[in-house]
């Protein structure tokens, strides 16, 4: 008896300091890949640091991109989609999230067309998405058949544009 409970406590003790190590992992790779968003600071600012942390190829992990695609969620619902209020026009947002879209993790994708659907927010944003040729892209997400959270997201982001298209349609009657 003494036997099995020394080796259901050394087996528990070990369980524990395996979930130690998970859990002070996840500590350091959220304080690696955290990022705030100083909403003080010119929005302008702010995107200018998101867009190039997301464009860049060497130099950033896949964890600091996604924390600069949720800050950029963050920056918009906080200041609007207005491009003077933002300082970039909508092509130059829409050309450098676009690359998000190819990234390799998924869950950068995932980042990638969640920022489009909160972008777009009306016809005009749309129009630019439409004539860059992204749609093409969110299409390929919605015929993905074995990943759920890329074809969740691209179906939200559908059921976005075909609202915003109807105020499109509408607005030329």
């Amino acid at each position: 008896m003494c036997v099995c409970v020394y080796t259901v406590q050394s087996q528990c003790d070990s369980e524990m300091s395996r979930i130690r190590a998970r859990s002070s992992r996840r500590g350091r790779e959220r304080a690696e890949g955290s990022v705030p968003l100083d909403l003080s600071r010119e929005p302008k600012e702010n995107l200018q640091e998101i867009l190039e942390n997301i464009v860049k190829q060497d130099g950033i992990s896949c964890v600091c991109k996604l924390c600069h695609l949720n800050n950029f969620v963050k920056l918009l619902c906080s200041v609007g989609i207005a491009e003077d209020k933002l300082g970039f026009t909508y092509e130059e947002i829409i050309i450098c999230l676009r690359l998000t879209l190819l990234n390799e993790a998924r869950e950068v994708r995932v980042a990638g067309l969640q920022s489009f659907r909160y972008l777009i927010r009306d016809s005009n944003v749309l129009g630019k998405v439409l004539l860059l040729q992204v749609d093409y892209l969110i299409a390929r997400f919605i015929d993905i058949q074995q990943n759920d959270s890329e074809r969740t997201q691209a179906l939200r982001l559908a059921r976005k544009v075909r609202s915003a298209y109807s105020l499109l349609t509408q607005s030329n009657y």
